[in-house]
């Protein structure tokens, strides 16, 4: 976990490096980039890199969480009607740190970015978080989180309207139920059953 404190100087050392993180992430894959590489980038001695943050993980988080305030400031000021769809668009469009993350294979990092962010907006708007509400914030991060994760795997083809149209339809139960108990169809030839695309 970070530990950036509220002073003016913690804060602009944090900026650095998170900025560093962010400018080596369009040069080389996450998983090349070391604590050095984000410390020299940024300029920050290695004991401050250490008293903000525990490891590079910690500052994708850091960035991610700060990625996805931005996104949820957007929707309020912009008054989107589809939540999903604007966080789709953001994530494809705008947010080269959560993509890259996503490629790394380090999905509990925006895991765990979503649901604090999703958990501060929903407390600042002093809305009432009991069980329910944390486990609709879960599911909604793991359909989020699957569903760029295979968008990534699937080489990025679909447009943000097909996929928050895929999205909604995932969160349609009824849709889902349909899907797993559609019966099989079988193959002529083999008298096997074959999965239905």
């Amino acid at each position: 976990m970070y530990h950036i404190k509220s002073d003016k100087r913690c804060i602009k050392s944090a900026g650095r490096i998170g900025e560093a993180l962010r400018e080596l992430l369009s040069e080389k894959p996450l998983s090349d980039i070391t604590v050095t590489d984000i410390q020299k980038r940024s300029g920050a001695g290695r004991s401050t890199f250490y008293r903000l943050f525990d490891n590079t993980d910690d500052v994708l988080l850091y960035l991610a969480e700060e990625e996805f305030r931005e996104m949820v400031r957007k929707y309020r000021e912009l008054e989107w009607t589809d939540f999903t769809e604007h966080m789709i668009r953001n994530i494809m469009s705008e947010s080269r740190v959560i993509l890259n993350v996503t490629s790394s294979g380090k999905m509990h990092v925006i895991s765990k970015a979503l649901r604090n962010d999703l958990t501060r907006e929903a407390e600042a708007d002093r809305y009432e978080f009991d069980n329910l509400s944390r486990y609709m914030i879960a599911i909604f991060i793991g359909g989020c989180i699957s569903l760029v994760t295979a968008w990534d795997e699937n080489g990025r083809e679909e447009s943000v309207d097909e996929l928050a149209r895929m999205m909604r339809r995932a969160f349609d139960y009824k849709a889902i139920e349909d899907i797993l108990t559609r019966p099989a169809k079988h193959d002529e030839k083999t008298g096997r059953a074959s999965s239905d695309k």
